[in-house]
């Protein structure tokens, strides 16, 4: 058995270490700089891994025809998790390709074009099939994670950063050594609940977690057992009137009601077993809705409609709303047995006013990245000149109740006129009360509903009672604040 000096003994145990630490917190980022005794704020991640790669490298070739099985004990794990670090990152460019050319490809998986390189590092290194199978398959993982949060979640502000490494953790939990030990592939009873206004992003969040979970790899197959664009799969409640809505969840066989031609796959048929499904609008459903939707998530089993056959569920629950669920639940209108079902994490999507009150310069941020976004490539001139129209015609305290959505909204209107004014109806943060801009003239009594609309939505976060305080239908009301 081979034995570590002191020196590489300390080095290899810093290395192996950064391989179980969030990479989006500041715990990661004082690792690097112990390690490479720089400054924090000095490199990026980007920057700070590059030096790592290099002096890692050095000390992996120190090491004449480095296998596992030459160590044992805590020395082998040590050693183990610093190679696994070093090859993680030496593919790096090659797995975030492969995610490309996965999601241009669809829902069919395709060949990894790099395994052979990838393999034979694997079998040199003294690795099993069996383990070569499953660390190809977190190496995987892992990337799609990094990838999808990094250029879903942009933004610099306190809970964005904060966010980010909730996702993470939500992933992988915060303890990667038990992910790995006890809860790689086995996530499907950790259910997610996000919450947060219209247009934060909750589905951008839903779509990151539901394309990053575990998918086995088939070294005989060269190919991952499926593609992860197949493994999200959605819906939406509120586009569907109660009537339909077990069909859209369940499915239905053919003659099982007036207009079912032909058999229809529901939400969960179609999920896999490394899957996930994201139900958004959850706080729109009714009670009888509720309460098959609990039997589904708790035995895992359904009946498409018109059938008595049982099919199982196996994947990942993730649901959304942004109405007030705690103020549902005391008003009977959320089953709390529904809700202890699905918050085994509850994530709040912050909205773009609190971003920028903590920190001004997330909207330039986020106006270079909605613009790249937009053009599918990067556009910095086109940014900064749509950032400058923004800030001469909307006011520094704008409310943004449309959220990133209602941004997105306004550089594509720039783009398309070279203009934008606010709603003309805006919320006075002196005093909290309902006024109308002075710049922006007269307005139409059905705007000028639809802004008081939304007004009181932001003070209530409630379509109930927005519709209680306008006599309006609680359709109407939702069809104002979110159009």
């Amino acid at each position: 058995m081979k034995k570590l000096q002191a020196e590489q003994s300390d080095f290899f145990s810093q290395i192996s270490q950064l391989a179980f630490v969030n990479p989006f917190g500041s715990q990661r980022e004082l690792a690097d700089c112990k390690l490479l005794n720089i400054s924090p704020g000095e490199m990026d991640i980007y920057q700070r891994v590059n030096k790592i790669q290099i002096l890692l490298s050095k000390q992996i070739q120190n090491i004449n025809e480095f296998r596992i099985t030459d160590y044992q004990g805590k020395t082998q794990e040590i050693m183990k998790f610093s190679w696994l670090f070093y090859q993680f990152h030496e593919f790096q460019a090659q797995f975030n390709q492969f995610i490309d050319d996965q999601r241009a490809a669809g829902d069919k998986p395709i060949e990894l074009r790099f395994i052979k390189s990838l393999n034979q590092c694997f079998q040199q290194a003294g690795f099993s099939k069996q383990e070569t199978e499953r660390f190809i398959a977190l190496f995987y993982q892992l990337h799609r994670g990094f990838y999808f949060i990094s250029s879903a979640i942009t933004g610099n502000c306190p809970a964005i950063v904060e966010l980010r490494m909730r996702l993470w953790d939500n992933i992988f939990t915060f303890n990667p050594q038990w992910y790995m030990d006890y809860l790689c592939g086995k996530m499907e009873d950790f259910s997610t609940l996000l919450l947060g206004e219209t247009g934060t992003g909750k589905s951008l969040v839903a779509h990151t977690i539901g394309c990053s979970g575990f998918i086995p790899f088939d070294l005989d197959n060269k190919r991952f057992k499926e593609s992860f664009t197949r493994s999200f799969q959605f819906i939406n409640l509120s586009q569907y009137p109660a009537s339909l809505l077990e069909s859209e969840l369940f499915g239905h066989k053919k003659g099982a009601f007036t207009g079912a031609i032909e058999n229809h796959q529901g939400l969960f048929a179609r999920c896999s077993e490394h899957g996930a499904v994201f139900i958004d609008e959850i706080g729109d459903i009714d009670i009888p809705t509720q309460v098959k939707l609990l039997n589904v998530i708790q035995d895992r089993v359904f009946c498409p409609v018109g059938s008595h056959e049982k099919m199982r569920f196996s994947g990942r629950v993730i649901s959304a709303t942004n109405r007030n669920i705690e103020q549902l639940r005391k008003q009977g209108e959320f089953r709390n047995d529904l809700y202890y079902r699905l918050c085994s994490d509850v994530i709040e999507i912050p909205s773009l006013q609190q971003r920028i009150q903590e920190n001004p310069d997330e909207l330039g941020h986020l106006i270079t990245s909605l613009v790249t976004r937009i053009t599918g490539i990067p556009a910095p001139l086109l940014a900064s000149r749509i950032e400058k129209h923004i800030a001469s015609k909307v006011p520094k305290n704008y409310a943004w109740s449309g959220n990133v959505r209602e941004l997105e909204q306004c550089i594509r209107r720039i783009c398309l006129t070279g203009q934008y004014n606010v709603a003309e109806v805006e919320l006075d943060h002196s005093n909290n009360a309902f006024v109308l801009s002075k710049n922006d003239g007269e307005t139409s009594s059905q705007k000028l509903l639809q802004k008081y609309c939304r007004f009181l939505y932001d003070r209530h976060n409630s379509y109930e009672a927005v519709a209680r305080i306008t006599l309006l239908d609680r359709r109407t009301v939702k069809k104002y604040i979110v159009d």
